[in-house]
């Protein structure tokens, strides 16, 4: 499936190019905590079992990862590639294990004290939980600049300044947050809003 808002000079989704492409445009000081490379590991144990964890491991010249630690966001991206091409599949292929990946992040992040704390306060309402969710990107991952906006009563778009994560990634973690909150009917879509800028539009029902 072709991503609708690349342009000529884009390279192909999954690609080598594309990857360096990323990490060339890291911010700096960009990091990201154990909990989201654990949730990577985890899909990579499901694709190819315990074998495939370690050679993720491996290539990245690491042993394990600490939930609360934080590591470069480099050897994230570098993670998130080499797990969704463990089944050697096609473009669309690769976007579905990007969104597997968003939403095993997500649930890891729910399942700790700071998700937990989340879901408590935003009691089911997803214009809190829409509110919320600057904050728990930025439990997750530094170096972002994330701002949100109504776009009316059942919608809200968040702009995410200096985004380095692959879009289908970080659409599996909205969808799998709202539906965790039970917010009904809670749908995604995205589109590049400019370099290293991209927006999600979320709504429900």
């Amino acid at each position: 499936m072709r991503d609708p808002t690349a342009t000529p000079h884009s390279p192909p989704h999954g690609s080598e190019e594309e990857l360096r492409m990323l990490l060339a445009s890291l911010p700096e000081r960009a990091a990201v905590r154990g909990m989201l490379f654990n949730a990577v590991l985890e899909v990579a144990r499901q694709r190819g079992g315990e074998a495939a964890v370690q050679r993720c491991l491996a290539a990245l010249g690491e042993k394990k990862f600490l939930d609360f630690f934080s590591y470069p966001s480099g050897k994230y991206l570098e993670l998130l590639y080499t797990t969704a091409r463990l089944g050697g599949g096609d473009t669309e292929d690769f976007e579905t294990v990007l969104r597997h990946m968003g939403q095993q992040a997500a649930v890891n992040f729910l399942v700790s004290a700071a998700g937990r704390t989340l879901l408590v306060l935003v009691q089911g309402d997803p214009h809190r939980l829409l509110n919320s969710l600057p904050w728990a990107i930025q439990v997750g991952v530094s170096g972002v600049e994330v701002a949100v906006r109504l776009t009316g009563p059942w919608s809200g778009v968040l702009t995410v300044k200096r985004d380095f994560s692959p879009r289908p990634y970080v659409e599996g973690g909205f969808l799998a947050t709202f539906e965790t909150a039970r917010v009904k009917g809670a749908r995604v879509r995205s589109w590049r809003a400019g370099p290293g800028t991209n927006e999600y539009e979320l709504s429900w029902d």
